[in-house]
Order: C-alpha cells, then structure tokens, then sequence
C-alpha cells in the first residue's frame, strides 16, 4: 500500500515564506528611524544648517555678493601660516602618542584581565573627568613651580615660573602632556569594551594553534577593532585640529608668550569677536570642517570602517 506524500506548490511555499518578511520589514524600518531620525534632526539642525549659514556669509556681505573676497583675505592673512604650523606640530606630536598608549593600555587590561582591570580603568579614566579650561588651569598650577607637586623636577629643568615653561616651543609639549591625560583614559575604556566583546571561539583558536600574545593582538584582535580604532582617530584629529581652550586660559600664566592666535581656532575668534570680520570667521571655519572631512574620508577608506563581511568576501 503506496503512501501519498502532498507538498505545497513552490509558488505558495514562496507565498507564505515571504509574507512574514514582509510584515517583518516595516517594523524593522520603524526601528531604524526611531533610532536614527534624532541624529538626523541634530545632525541638521546642528550641523548642515549653521555650516550652510556659514557658507552664505563667507560670499555675502551687508546683501551685496563678495566674490570670494574674505576667502582671499584669509589665505593671505600672514597669521594663518603661523597658526596652521602650531597645530599641525601639535597634532603629529600628540596624535601618535595618544594612539600608542591608548592601544597598549587597552591590549594589556584585555590580555591580563584580573580583578584589578576594573580599578585601572578608573585610574585611566579620572584625568579625563577634567576637562577644558578646568583641566587648562590645572596644568597651568602644573607647570608653577610655586604650586606644583613636581617642582623639584622643574627647579632641576631651571623653570622658575609658568612663564619660563610655556615659553618657546614648549608650549606644544605642555599641550601634549595635557592632551594624552584628557582623552587617553576615556579612549582606552571604549576600546577595552570592544576588545571585550570580540567573539571568543577566535580567539580560543588562536590559542590552540600557537599564536603568541604579540601575534594574536597583531593578527586578530587589532583587525577586528579597527573600526574603533578609526573612530579614535577622527574623533582626536577633529578636537586636536580645533584646540583653542587650552591655549588661551595658558596665556593667561605666561603674559606675552602664548599668542591669541596661536592656534586656527583662535584666528577665527579673533576675526569675529575682535575684528567683527564675521565674513572671514566663516571662511576659515569652513576651510577647517574641510580639513576635518577630508581627514575623516581618508581614515574611513584607509580602515574599511564600513565594511560589511559581504563586502570584503567580494
């Protein structure tokens, strides 16, 4: 006696399969939107709108079209060479720091986890809870060998006052200094996260076959969160480019050795609040959004930092 076996035709089998895709993908879309439609509101509001605003006032003027006439001026503005050669000194000597001892640190917590990691995130973290002027003044006491708990070191370095350590190029250095300690901490506790959540089985194999902690953070673990790694870097070129609080409450310890535009940022307050020149002021901030994008687009392509693994298998 034959047994009947009945089977959906294909064409309903495809009916009734895609039907709860397609109830699926409306609410999967509402999710989207709920979480990125406030972005996109401040990123508009924000973000494109004051930029837009800035672009009509670098060509516009009191109504009448410029011509592009406050873009010249401030590329031929002498104080422009000097400010760009003092931020881009700093970004090349703080840049690299900050990157180095952000990744060691956050690869030796991941690699020697213990009940101490905790802590040391902490300690990593506090210096970075200072931030701004509070951290400018800071550094400024820092650097007084009247108040600071190092002056026996500087008094060894003939520093005799703030003055006599923020004169010169040393200022960068201080800048430096102070950089590392404001922003490592918070950086090395989001790379950590990652780190953390790298998938375990991978690793465990890497183990099995032999990989040496160097190779495994080499070979593995460092391809596997070069997305963050890329976000530290734009993030840190994008507030290393645009320094300008730093500086300013540090000339107040160093009358006459700190200059007001010592820095891009500071040229482009000095053109709005001194000068009134609100033409000039939108035309070197959007030459630096510029440098920014630029910078950001170079980091975003050099790591693939949007690739999916669709991608990369083709």
């Amino acid at each position: 006696m034959k047994t009947l076996t009945t089977s959906s035709p294909p064409a309903v089998v495809a009916e009734t399969s895609a039907a709860p895709r397609r109830r699926r993908r409306p609410a999967r879309t509402a999710a989207v939107w709920i979480l990125v439609g406030p972005y996109t509101v401040f990123l508009a509001v924000f973000g494109l709108a004051p930029a837009g605003y800035a672009l009509w006032t670098s060509f516009v003027q009191d109504g009448s079209f410029t011509g592009g006439r406050d873009w010249a001026a401030v590329f031929h503005d002498y104080r422009l060479g000097d400010a760009a050669a003092h931020v881009a000194t700093y970004l090349l000597l703080w840049l690299p720091i900050l990157l180095l001892t952000v990744l060691s640190l956050a690869f030796t917590l991941h690699a020697r986890p213990g009940r101490t990691t905790s802590a040391l995130q902490l300690v990593y973290y506090l210096p970075g809870a200072v931030t701004g002027s509070a951290a400018a003044l800071l550094w400024l006491f820092m650097v007084s060998p009247d108040s600071s708990p190092f002056s026996p070191v500087l008094k060894l370095m003939d520093v005799k006052s703030a003055t006599d350590a923020l004169s010169g190029g040393s200022i960068i250095a201080v800048l430096a200094v102070m950089g590392i300690a404001v922003h490592a901490g918070g950086w090395i506790v989001v790379l950590y996260g990652a780190l953390n959540a790298l998938p375990k089985d991978v690793l465990e194999a890497a183990r099995v076959d032999g990989a040496s902690a160097w190779r495994t953070m080499w070979h593995i673990k460092l391809p596997l969160v070069r997305t963050y790694v890329g976000f530290v870097l734009i993030s840190s070129f994008a507030s290393g480019s645009q320094v300008f609080v730093e500086p300013t409450v540090l000339s107040t310890g160093a009358p006459g050795q700190i200059s007001p535009t010592w820095s891009v940022n500071q040229l482009a307050y000095v053109y709005a609040t001194q000068d009134g020149d609100f033409g000039k002021a939108a035309a070197l901030s959007l030459a630096m959004l510029a440098v920014g994008l630029l910078s950001a687009w170079i980091v975003i392509t050099r790591t693939r930092m949007y690739a999916t693994d669709s991608s990369d298998s083709r």
